[in-house]
């Protein structure tokens, strides 16, 4: 008997019990069918996932990393969605689509990677000087480029966490995708048209709101390192309140308004006016 017909009597126990599912596990082992035509499977799934439920000892853990954050010396700030968000859409998976979901809790969660990332390319796009610039065919940066963020032979001044959703405050959502002009968009020769049929592909959203912590690297002065911070913040709200963090910005997704990040003289450093110069 295969894996997928052992399974294939078990399912979503419902909201009351929800609490003690992993929603990655459960997204990964309990499609019902992997027929690339039965999209009823698909969407099941993801609305089955999207159930409210916190897994069993998620605040507890949560607690113990924000307390972790704080004696490593990291400034801790809040920050919520906007919209919706969905991070790592492109992931691996059974479904078309994907979500970056806590390895042992289940619980969507923002890599500190993608937030490093997203302000390094803000940095580079939005910020006045050259010292801001960044080559990565050649893998040249300017001065506080390289300071902040780092290069490939050297750590930047401050580390970016991963960023966690607050107990009871965060939700999966079923969404859905709705391409009309599959064939165009794959690359075929035929126009789209309005006679053209919808391809519904769903996927899962977040809404709710996220810890973020931001530290002065091992070894780097705390003192000497507040000013980098302080740039730092200013850089990642710009960048999560205007671009947005994760898959499909374009369309609205990924905003984030981060709690106490700017000030009127910060505004002064974006298009124009001083950037944030730790200088």
């Amino acid at each position: 008997m295969s894996r997928r017909e052992a399974l294939k009597g078990l399912r979503f126990p419902g909201s009351a019990l929800a609490h003690r599912v992993h929603r990655g596990l459960w997204l990964d082992k309990f499609l019902e069918s992997s027929s690339r035509h039965d999209k009823k499977s698909k969407r099941n799934l993801v609305q089955e996932a999207a159930q409210d439920g916190e897994p069993e000892g998620y605040a507890e853990f949560f607690q113990r990393y924000r307390q972790a954050l704080v004696e490593a010396g990291a400034e801790v700030r809040e920050a919520h969605t906007l919209g919706r968000l969905v991070v790592g859409l492109g992931g691996e998976g059974v479904l078309e689509t994907s979500l970056t979901l806590h390895r042992t809790y289940g619980v969507p969660y923002l890599p500190g990677s993608a937030l490093k990332g997203l302000a390094s390319r803000y940095a580079h796009l939005r910020l006045e000087g050259e010292a801001w610039r960044r080559d990565l065919d050649r893998f040249q940066r300017g001065e506080a480029q390289a300071a902040l963020f780092g290069t490939t032979e050297e750590q930047g001044l401050v580390v970016f966490f991963d960023a966690l959703p607050l107990p009871g405050k965060w939700r999966l959502r079923p969404d859905i995708m709705n391409p009309h002009h599959a064939n165009y968009y794959g690359g075929g020769k035929v126009p789209p048209a309005d006679w053209d049929s919808p391809v519904p592909v769903p996927f899962l959203s977040v809404t709710g709101t996220f810890l973020l912590g931001l530290a002065p690297a091992p070894g780097v002065d705390r003192e000497a390192a507040k000013p980098w911070l302080r740039a730092a913040w200013q850089i990642l709200a710009w960048a999560l309140r205007e671009e947005g963090v994760g898959a499909k910005t374009s369309s609205g997704y990924g905003r984030m308004e981060l709690a106490g990040a700017l000030s009127d003289q910060a505004e002064e450093g974006k298009d124009g006016g001083k950037a944030p110069s730790p200088e």
